[in-house]
């Protein structure tokens, strides 16, 4: 059995993964577009929330202490997988180069091992009225984003923010400032179809996002809750109004749990990714030092169809390891998830590639691995539940495209899905998984 590998491949259409089978069971891993970082055809929708000053490792003691008081933080761990001991950009932990990095999967500064344009190179955290991530971030170029990738593959979008500062975001992609769109059908230039940016008011946001849970409800959502960051500036973090501040972020990711829970059907397609910008206390009251663990240190959790229940966030990635309490660089040979994965994250929940030009491009764990067992000389192959709606293909041949179905539907065995093919192995046969259209 084998795994696939990613390269970075330009052409808009999504070739299939591709395995090879010969004799016993050797598994031969093909060359493989963009997407080989990892799908879900069964998840139509992505939430994708960041808590501002969401501290790692003081919400895993509040959830551990006093789950009952934040129900809803330890019903994401119970129902999805989560990590307390994610990282925030290793160069800034400040909360707007932090949110392009989850929007672009771009670090602030590029890695010592990177070209030098793959950063984003927005540094500044109060943007000015005229500024555009393209524009104003070093180097000047187009600073590709979860939302291009989502609309320019029809996909609708939507951002609800509760700083004003945001703005930043809704200049940089409307119709004026954003790349046009190439990829198949033209859906225009604006890449957010939707943004509301209510400041200092996340409960506003949060009704707005439910009042849309309906037919035209956005495939992808970008939802900023600002209450721990400015309780934690006022009183510290871990002070009681910093606690009080997590705990009404609960109350919001409640309500938004709740509605989805109201709406089954909506549910069963729908996946939450909620992370933070950063978490403070070094010194007290801020948390611009990027070199204090306490700054850095965030949660990341998700939550979804064909996420398991209860695991730790780092088994689902081959590429992404905890790092105890070290700071990795952002081209560590063990990388930490960070929250500039999360972009990515979400995109790969929607079936969809990276964003393009990003560095952080997390690989599930785990593909299509294919054996003859020795028990009967049947063909098994298996793949992550997450992949829901993928086609298995097989032939004899790769120079004549001759690909047919596997034969009967896959049945989902724990968290894989899994075929058996009980006519005896070819001396040479490939397979593949097709991504749903």
């Amino acid at each position: 059995t084998g795994r696939t590998r990613a390269h970075h491949d330009p052409v808009r259409r999504t070739p299939p993964r591709l395995f090879a089978l010969r004799l016993l069971a050797l598994l031969i891993p093909l060359g493989l577009p963009d997407r080989a970082a990892g799908a879900a055809g069964a998840v139509s929708h992505v939430i994708h929330i960041s808590v501002d000053g969401l501290r790692g490792d003081l919400l895993r003691t509040l959830v551990e202490t006093q789950a009952t008081s934040f129900p809803n933080f330890q019903r994401l761990v119970d129902e999805g997988a989560t990590t307390f001991n994610a990282r925030c950009d290793h160069g800034s932990s400040v909360t707007i180069p932090n949110h392009i990095s989850m929007v672009t999967g771009l670090p602030l500064h590029a890695a010592a091992s990177s070209p030098a344009w793959q950063q984003h190179g927005y540094s500044n955290n109060y943007a000015l009225t005229n500024d555009t991530l393209h524009e104003d971030g070093i180097p000047v170029r187009y600073k590709h984003s979860v939302f291009d990738r989502a609309h320019d593959r029809g996909r609708s979008t939507m951002m609800l923010a509760s700083k004003q500062k945001f703005d930043l975001f809704e200049r940089s992609y409307n119709a004026a400032n954003a790349a046009p769109d190439t990829e198949g059908e033209d859906n225009g230039r604006g890449k957010i179809d939707f943004s509301l940016i209510k400041a200092a008011d996340s409960s506003t946001l949060v009704s707005v996002l439910i009042s849309r849970m309906d037919a035209a409800f956005p495939a992808y959502t970008f939802m900023h809750i600002f209450d721990p960051d400015s309780a934690g500036h006022a009183s510290n973090w871990g002070s009681l109004n910093w606690v009080l501040a997590v705990k009404h972020s609960d109350s919001l990711i409640g309500l938004i749990l709740s509605a989805l829970d109201l709406r089954p059907e909506l549910k069963a397609v729908t996946a939450l990714v909620v992370t933070a910008d950063h978490g403070g206390g070094v010194p007290a009251r801020l948390h611009d030092n990027a070199a204090a663990l306490e700054n850095i240190v965030i949660p990341l959790m998700i939550r979804g169809p064909g996420v398991p229940a209860g695991a730790d966030a780092y088994s689902l990635f081959a590429n992404r390891h905890d790092p105890g309490s070290s700071r990795p660089e952002n081209d560590a040979p063990r990388p930490p998830l960070r929250n500039g994965d999360t972009g990515n994250i979400a995109l790969a929940l929607l079936g969809l590639p990276p964003i393009t030009d990003s560095l952080y491009r997390p690989e599930w764990a785990g593909g299509l691995e294919v054996a003859v067992r020795p028990e009967d000389g049947a063909v098994e192959c298996s793949w992550p539940l997450l992949w829901a709606g993928w086609t298995l293909e097989t032939t004899d041949r790769l120079d004549n495209g001759a690909w047919v179905p596997a034969g009967r539907p896959p049945v989902a065995d724990g968290l894989r899905w899994r075929h058996v093919d009980s006519a005896p192995p070819a001396p040479r046969r490939f397979f593949r998984l097709r991504a749903p259209p």
